[in-house]
């Protein structure tokens, strides 16, 4: 009794004393969960046919869910004890569990036929895929995952995925990720087969029953551990977006008992969404490379006015998109599943409108996006390799020559998306546009932003001559951290990732029209403007105002615009725009 007593507490005293000086700091609550760690061991000791094999199964186990900690060490985002404390002890009954189980699994037997090896394979790959996906994402992002990142895998599917990684990390890193992910699973298969419970007797049967109960609540305490906090965190985040599906019906009852002031004044707009540009790679920004002839050509044209300190609200397409074509903004307290979609009001004022895009399609209902372009009275999806993969048949310029398609009545809003400068960026163009070549991914994203601005040029060549035109607004989703040679993860968030272009290029007719409006938008040109205020502009330059939807204040073209640079924030308020050092 004295001896498993002595145990007990030195396997408490040796964790506590590790984490407490690895994290200079002691958390006696949660240290608790160490005696039952203790406890828990002794028990296992008792019920394993081989003691030993027992101590470097577990161990074995232990060390690779124990990894994750190398990354939080790596990366800066804070972890206190009792969060190292608590997911110690969640690995420990984790490890318990599957032991136990591969050890059941080993005892049943059909015939000469052995088993267990496909059920402990299984739930081994099951049990190490988390830790695959933390790593993978590290060697990807440099970053520890979270809820945004877990979103966009989520959202994503295994081609993308992988093409990401590819061009993230390289072939190299992939295949090496792969291989440890199959050497996890073969050590724990190895391991099992040394691990068996003793001769059975009631108690030795009793004592695996107690084993097992006290193992499942400890993993029910250990369960809200800053790893497994990932999954309820998003969780939570996912059901907000599907409250947004589900009160589709509600926000268009709403669209449809409006009351407007004005319901527009007409005519055809474009609504123009990149992807990823950054706007200190467009020479048009100053750039010293000529990445975008036309826009630069464009600045003699009295129709063009380019907002030189635009933002995203976030560096992720799915959230960004979500606040800049919808209601809901960073400054407003509008609840996202009431917050009406600009399609929705323009519809509501009599518009028709016409969604075309070469981005994936992930069926009606897939994300917010989709919700939100599923309201256009015509859709045109180019990419037809929807869900399956990121790449598609087609480059942007398709969907200039798809406007041909659809009807385009007097009073119209476009909207097109398109795939612009995502990666991989060597797919986004045709090899014409191959103009920049000294540095690697650098001028491929070079030559996507080049592509970009050709098209743009297409398509107001080709809308210009539309009867009653109006204008384009061009803006970007969120940028790419390229000067850096990141992309737009926020976990590893660079003011970089959020330098997006904003611009209009407004017709001779608009001009003459509208002269206080586009004067009022031309002064506005140099103050600091956020994409999720998108929404309240655009419904200005249409000349739409229903009463409680439009912001006059979150309207960069309104004379009452609140341009007071402090409130404006991105990362949905997480980073203060005036952090960024280098326009401030």
């Amino acid at each position: 009794m004295k001896k498993n007593i002595i145990f007990i507490l030195a396997v408490y005293l040796i964790l506590t004393l590790i984490t407490s000086a690895v994290m200079q700091d002691i958390s006696p609550r949660h240290t608790v969960f160490f005696l039952a760690d203790g406890i828990l061991l002794l028990i296992g000791s008792k019920i394993f046919d081989n003691e030993a094999s027992y101590y470097k199964a577990s161990l074995l186990l232990t060390v690779f869910l124990c990894s994750v900690f190398v990354i939080r060490a790596l990366t800066p985002t804070p972890i206190k004890v009792w969060e190292i404390n608590n997911y110690i002890s969640f690995v420990f009954a984790i490890s318990n569990l599957f032991w136990l189980f591969a050890a059941l699994c080993k005892a049943i037997r059909t015939g000469s036929w052995q088993i267990w090896p496909l059920p402990v394979g299984i739930s081994g790959a099951v049990l190490v895929s988390p830790l695959i996906i933390l790593w993978g994402y590290y060697f990807s992002e440099n970053a520890w995952l979270n809820v945004e990142g877990a979103m966009a895998l989520i959202e994503t599917n295994p081609a993308e995925a992988y093409e990401y990684m590819l061009d993230r990390t390289g072939l190299g890193s992939v295949v090496v990720i792969i291989l440890a992910y199959l050497f996890m699973i073969s050590l724990l298969l190895i391991s099992a087969r040394s691990i068996s419970i003793r001769h059975s007797s009631k108690k030795s049967i009793a004592l695996a029953v107690v084993f097992l109960i006290l193992n499942v609540v400890l993993f029910v305490r250990t369960r809200d551990n800053f790893v497994t906090g990932i999954y309820y965190e998003t969780k939570d985040y996912q059901a907000n977006y599907e409250e947004f599906s589900k009160a589709r019906e509600h926000r268009k009852n709403m669209a449809a008992k409006l009351q407007f002031e004005t319901k527009g004044d007409g005519g055809v707009y474009v609504l123009v969404i990149g992807e990823s540009e950054n706007r200190t790679r467009m020479s048009a920004y100053g750039y010293t490379k000529p990445t975008t002839p036309w826009l630069d050509s464009m600045k003699g044209n009295p129709g063009l006015i380019l907002f030189e300190r635009a933002y995203s609200c976030h560096v992720q397409t799915v959230p960004a998109l979500t606040y800049a074509l919808t209601a809901k903004n960073q400054y407003n307290d509008v609840p996202l599943d009431e917050a009406v979609s600009l399609l929705e009001v323009a519809k509501a004022a009599g518009y028709e409108t016409i969604w075309l895009s070469n981005q994936v399609r992930y069926g009606s209902w897939g994300t917010p996006v989709s919700v939100i372009a599923d309201n256009a009275d015509q859709q045109v999806w180019i990419n037809t390799h929807a869900g399956n993969t990121l790449d598609t048949d087609f480059y942007d310029g398709e969907l200039v020559k798809r406007l041909d398609d659809v009807k385009i009545t007097d009073k119209t809003l476009i909207i097109l998306h398109l795939m612009g400068s995502h990666t991989s960026y060597h797919s986004r163009y045709p090899s014409a546009f191959e103009e920049f070549r000294a540095d690697g991914k650098s001028s491929e994203y070079d030559n996507s932003v080049l592509y970009t601005d050709a098209v743009m040029k297409e398509l107001w060549d080709k809308v210009r001559d539309i009867p009653n035109f109006k204008g384009i607004v061009y803006f970007s989703d969120h940028s790419d951290g390229v000067n850096f040679g990141v992309g737009h993860n926020p976990g590893t968030f660079i003011f970089d990732m959020a330098y997006i272009p904003f611009y209009m290029v407004l017709s001779e007719g608009y001009l003459s029209s509208y002269p206080e409006r586009v004067q009022q938008l031309r002064k506005a040109s140099d103050d600091v403007f956020t994409n999720d205020l998108i929404f309240n502009t655009m419904l200005s330059v249409m000349g739409i105002r229903a009463t409680g939807i439009y912001e006059s204040e979150n309207d960069i073209g309104a004379a009452s615009y609140d341009s007071n640079k402090e409130r404006f924030t991105t990362l949905y308020g997480k980073k203060h725009i005036t952090e960024d050092a280098e326009h401030f």
